[in-house]
């Protein structure tokens, strides 16, 4: 692995549903697969495009604030202050589910299809489809 510090973007795109199943799609923009039905779909959210390429991050070495200029992640950028360089990753994109026996909130990355959870607080077990 690279010792090249990173810092997590801000955004993240929304999610989207397969218009064949209407299961969830993985996650981000681009062309995406289907991992249900096998449908591939074109993905593409302009206002989450433009809050990545304006996005604006400090760079870890010097603090200076640097713009990324592009919505692809990951992506290398060279700070203009110290001329070193970062990566900026992906942010995450996480959903919160309500156990449905103690509606305790547990926030999960979703996969499409479903998945069984176990609550930590009360070990009900319970299946969520995305």
């Amino acid at each position: 692995m690279s010792d090249m510090p990173e810092v997590e973007s801000k955004h993240t795109p929304p999610a989207a549903e397969c218009p064949s199943c209407d299961h969830m799609l993985p996650h981000g923009l681009g062309e995406k697969t289907c991992l249900i039905c096998g449908a591939v779909c074109r993905i593409s959210h302009q206002p989450t495009v433009d809050a990545l390429i304006s996005e604006t991050l400090p760079c870890p070495h010097c603090n200076v604030v640097v713009e990324a200029g592009s919505a692809e992640r990951p992506l290398e950028v060279a700070c203009s202050a110290c001329s070193k360089f970062f990566r900026i990753t992906e942010k995450p994109y996480k959903v919160e589910i309500q156990c449905p026996s103690c509606e305790r909130k547990l926030r999960i990355r979703p996969k499409p299809g479903t998945k069984q959870l176990n609550c930590p607080a009360c070990d009900a077990a319970f299946n969520v489809t995305f």
